[in-house]
C-alpha cells in the first residue's frame, strides 16, 4: 500500500560527506543521532533529536583518522564506538566515547591492538563491542569497563573478507563478500559457542558475490527468521546514465560513449535478498527487493517494514509482513521513495542515502551529501465510500 513519506526535520551539512548513523535515547531521556565523516578530518557529530524537525548539533569528536566509517551506541546507551581509518600512525582501532554526561560527549578510550589497519564498521551490546578488523576478522571486546575495553576473543573466516556482523540470539551474522553469509554460535549455546570461544555453525553463499549488509529479523507475522542480506557494487557501468568515474562526489562531465564516463551520477548496483535463517544449519533463499536502476547500502527492519537506504535511489520503506516470496519490489509491496538532496550540501542536489534507523515513529536517514534527516510515514486515511 503506498503511503507518503514526509519530511519532517534537516540537518544540513556543507563542509564533509557524512557517513552512517545512529539514533539512541541518552541516560538524560532525550534522543541523540550520532553521525560520522568520511575522507574528512576524523570528526564524529553528535545530534540532538529530541524534537525531530529541528535535529540540533550539540558536540563532536576528532579523532585521529580521516573516516569515521561508522557510528554504534550501545543498547543502555552508556557508550558510543567509533571506528577510525587513515590514522596517521597507522594505529586506526575504536575510539570508545563515554555518554555518561550528556550532550557533552569525551572519549573514554581508544583499541587498537589488532585492529591497526583499520576498522570499517561494528556491532555493538550492552556488554561486548564487535569490531572488524580491516576486512580480516572480527574481534570481541569486553566493555564492562569501558575506559579499559579487554579483548576476549574473535573469530576470522578462512579465505574470506568480512564486511558486516550483526548479533541476534547469541547468533553472529557476518556479511563476508563472495564467501556470503557466515554464521557463528557467539552465546547461543546450541553448536557449543561462546562469547570467549566462537563456534562456526554454516555459511550461505549469494549470487550477486557481493554480500556487503546483514539484518537478522524475528517476523512475527510469518513465524520466520529472515536474514536481509545487501549487496554492494560500486563504479557499474553498460548504461548511458550510469557512467560516473567515481563513488560519492559531484556531477561529473557530459556523457562520453567511447570510455563509458560521465554523465548523471549513478554508480552503484545490487539488491536486498531475503533469506529464511528459521533453521541456521538449513537457510534458504526465498525473496528479494531488487531495484535495478541503483544499488542497496545499509538497512533495517523494524514492525515487517524495511527501511533500506538506497545510495542515489534514495530511502524506502518496503512492507515485509507475511511470508516472503519472490521479488517484492514487483509485488506492490514498495510503500514510500524519498530522494534526499539539497542545493546547499557537500555535493549539491546529489542523492546518496548512507543509512537508515527507525526511531519512535519517524525514520531517521544519513545522505553523504546532505547530512541528517528525519522523516515520517503518514498514516494511511480510510478512502471514503
Amino acid at each position: 500500500v503506498v503511503r507518503e513519506l514526509e519530511v519532517v526535520g534537516h540537518g544540513l551539512t556543507q563542509d564533509y560527506r557524512t557517513t552512517d548513523l545512529w539514533v539512541f535515547e541518552g541516560q538524560d531521556g532525550r534522543d541523540y543521532a550520532l553521525t560520522g565523516s568520511k575522507v574528512a578530518d576524523g570528526h564524529a557529530y553528535l545530534f540532538d533529536v529530541t524534537d525531530p524537525a529541528q535535529p540540533v548539533k550539540v558536540d563532536s569528536i576528532q579523532v585521529n583518522g580521516r573516516t569515521v566509517n561508522d557510528v554504534k551506541v550501545s543498547p543502555d546507551g552508556r557508550y558510543a564506538a567509533i571506528s577510525r581509518e587513515g590514522a596517521a600512525d597507522r594505529r586506526n582501532g575504536v575510539v570508545v566515547l563515554d555518554l555518561s554526561a550528556l550532550p557533552s560527549i569525551s572519549v573514554a578510550s581508544i583499541y587498537d591492538e589488532g585492529l591497526t589497519g583499520g576498522v570499517h564498521n561494528m556491532f555493538a551490546t550492552d556488554d561486548y563491542l564487535f569490531a572488524l578488523s580491516n576486512g580480516d576478522k572480527y574481534v570481541i571486546l569486553d566493555m564492562s569497563d569501558i575506559s579499559a575495553p579487554r579483548y576476549v576473543s574473535e573469530y576470522n573466516h578462512p579465505d574470506s573478507r568480512v564486511h558486516d556482523v550483526w548479533v541476534y540470539d547469541g547468533i553472529a551474522y557476518s556479511a563476508e563478500w563472495g564467501t556470503g553469509v557466515v554464521v557463528v554460535d557467539v552465546g547461543n549455546g546450541r553448536w557449543g559457542g561462546s562469547i570467549d570461544d566462537p563456534v562456526f555453525v554454516t555459511s550461505f553463499p549469494l549470487p550477486t558475490g557481493a554480500t556487503h549488509a546483514v539484518f537478522p529479523y524475528w517476523s512475527e507475522s510469518a513465524q520466520k527468521m529472515y536474514l536481509f542480506v545487501g549487496d554492494e557494487i560500486m563504479n557499474r557501468r553498460g548504461l548511458p546514465w550510469a557512467g560516473y568515474p567515481r563513488s560519492m562526489g559531484s556531477y561529473a562531465d557530459q556523457y562520453d560513449d567511447e570510455t563509458g564516463l560521465g554523465g548523471i551520477p549513478l554508480t552503484t548496483q545490487g539488491y536486498i535478498q531475503v533469506v529464511d535463517f528459521t533453521d541456521p544449519e538449513s537457510p534458504e533463499m526465498v525473496a528479494r527487493y531488487e531495484v535495478s536502476e541503483f544499488g542497496t547500502h545499509n538497512f533495517w527492519v523494524e514492525d515487517d517494514v524495511l527501511y533500506a537506504a538506497y545510495y542515489e535511489g534514495g530511502v524506502r520503506a518496503v512492507d515485509v509482513s507475511g511470508e516472503l516470496m519472490g521479488n517484492l519490489y514487483t509485488q506492490g509491496r514498495e510503500m514510500a521513495v524519498f530522494k534526499s538532496a539539497h542545493p546547499e550540501g557537500y555535493t549539491a542536489n546529489a542523492t546518496m542515502v548512507w543509512g537508515a534507523q527507525p526511531f519512535k515513529g519517524h525514520i531517521f536517514f544519513s545522505d553523504t551529501n546532505s547530512g541528517l534527516w528525519s522523516a515520517r510515514l503518514v498514516p494511511r486515511t480510510r478512502p471514503i465510500s
